[in-house]
């Protein structure tokens, strides 16, 4: 594939990223300044629960199909509209379910976590499920046939409508925290309803144009069905395991600081909500690296193409996610003073420590997402979910004793965080450059025994 092409694409996506997390973060400012650290706690709450279900009913599947019609080489285009047909029907099941098992669990979930508070802010949020298990199908479809461009600017929309409708709401529902923090969820359903609208007409209009019509088979259907689960499941898998160990965060931290600390919501909220917002910035960048990963390394004609085009891929994400990291330790205490006024003293120099103290998770996680894409474009789907389970069961565990600690509380998640992503990292890193290596030495050996 053109080196061009893979780098132009990766670009797309990572300013389209950037500027998406940018807008999410300007819109934290308004949500953290409004509802204060307990309110976003609240709101941080329902996250972790949110995205489990967005990966069990789709978040994969945009990886699994630009998977697979880059591996398809004949007729491209009328491939790449079938698996897109075929995705849409699957997700919208998928994706009902998870919504409705949401709104049913709104309030039993709410009260495991330890606030019952979070309840109207499940409800709200919903919606959002299937909304973007549709939209998961339409970026799949474009990132097949590596146009970054409607992904990038569908994230745009979802941060914009977000950005605005989040800031209404709030303000408009501000007599009732819970019903505030309600409305910012209900803001999140607004916008990846913007974000569908701008996909289906971008392509309504390509369709259009290529002028492309194929009656449906459903022996054909079946098949496809077959092919994406096939690739999704893995995938799906391994995007379930982050948002597992923040479902975790959320009903450990809360629960176990909340027993010898008054603050446990504030200070699940400022991990959650300020430091994770600060770091995920130039993580973000590095996501439209991963992203165009998996389609350049499944296109590649040989394994030494695969390999090459993951290396590069690996040291471009490594020195971008440096710069970020370091960044972010430096200007952290300015960010967070001039944007986050709404915090008292304490509570913005404990967000701080906690961004300095895990800076260094900003290369960690983002070589983690390419390494990850980098495994799956390989076909070793399975490989990643290896690691990263592994990581969370260390991190689950650590997190637990380390937070027992009264002296460290929150910082002793944050402690556990760092191992878990270096022990992912190393593993995954190992996993590559040892397949690299034995199979550059069997491929010796056949040489030699011809010579």
């Amino acid at each position: 594939m053109d080196r061009k092409k893979v780098l132009g694409g990766a670009f797309v996506l990572g300013v389209g990223a950037f500027i998406a997390k940018v807008l999410g973060a300007v819109y934290r400012i308004p949500l953290t300044n409004n509802l204060g650290s307990y309110g976003i706690g609240l709101y941080q709450m329902v996250f972790p629960v949110y995205t489990l279900l967005l990966d069990f009913s789709g978040a994969g599947v945009p990886s699994a199909i630009s998977r697979l019609i880059a591996s398809n080489s004949d007729d491209k285009e009328r491939g790449a509209y079938q698996f897109l047909s075929s995705s849409l029907r699957l997700l919208f099941i998928l994706g009902g379910t998870a919504m409705v098992f949401m709104l049913l669990f709104a309030l039993p979930l709410s009260k495991l976590q330890g606030d019952k508070n979070a309840y109207l802010g499940y409800v709200f949020l919903s919606p959002a499920v299937i909304l973007f298990a549709i939209i998961s199908c339409f970026r799949g479809y474009f990132q097949g046939l590596m146009n970054m461009k409607p992904t990038a600017i569908s994230q745009i929309i979802e941060q914009g409508v977000k950005l605005i409708a989040g800031i209404l709401l709030v303000r408009a529902l501000s007599s009732n925290l819970s019903v505030a923090v309600g409305g910012a969820t209900l803001a999140i359903t607004l916008s990846e309803i913007g974000a569908l609208i701008y996909l289906y007409v971008v392509y309504r209009r390509k369709k259009k144009k290529d002028g492309l019509r194929f009656n449906f088979d459903k022996l054909e259907h079946k098949k496809r069905v077959k092919s994406i689960i096939k690739t999704s499941i893995p995938i799906t898998l391994m995007g379930t395991m982050l948002p597992l160990s923040h479902v975790i965060d959320s009903f450990m931290v809360v629960n176990v600081i909340g027993g010898y600390r008054a603050d446990a919501t504030s200070l699940y909220g400022l991990l959650s909500g300020v430091v994770h917002t600060i770091l995920n910035l130039p993580v973000a960048i590095c996501y439209g690296i991963s992203s165009v990963t998996i389609p350049t390394v499944s296109s590649a004609s040989g394994i030494m193409d695969k390999r090459k085009n993951a290396k590069r891929t690996l040291w471009l994400t490594f020195g971008v996610s440096l710069l970020g990291a370091i960044a972010c330790f430096i200007f952290s205490p300015t960010a967070i003073r001039l944007f986050f006024r709404g915090l008292s003293v304490g509570e913005k120099q404990t967000a701080v420590n906690l961004v300095r103290l895990t800076a260094v998770t900003v290369i960690l996680l983002s070589v983690i997402q390419t390494s990850n894409a980098v495994l799956v474009g390989m076909g070793k789907l399975y490989a990643p979910i290896f690691s990263l389970g592994s990581g969370i069961a260390l991190k689950s565990i650590l997190s637990f004793v380390l937070m027992k600690i009264p002296f460290l509380n929150v910082y002793g998640s944050a402690i556990a965080t760092i191992a878990c992503y270096f022990f992912v990292c190393l593993v995954n890193l190992i996993l590559i450059f040892y397949k690299r290596a034995s199979y550059e030495s069997s491929t010796t050996q056949i040489r030699r025994s011809i010579g």
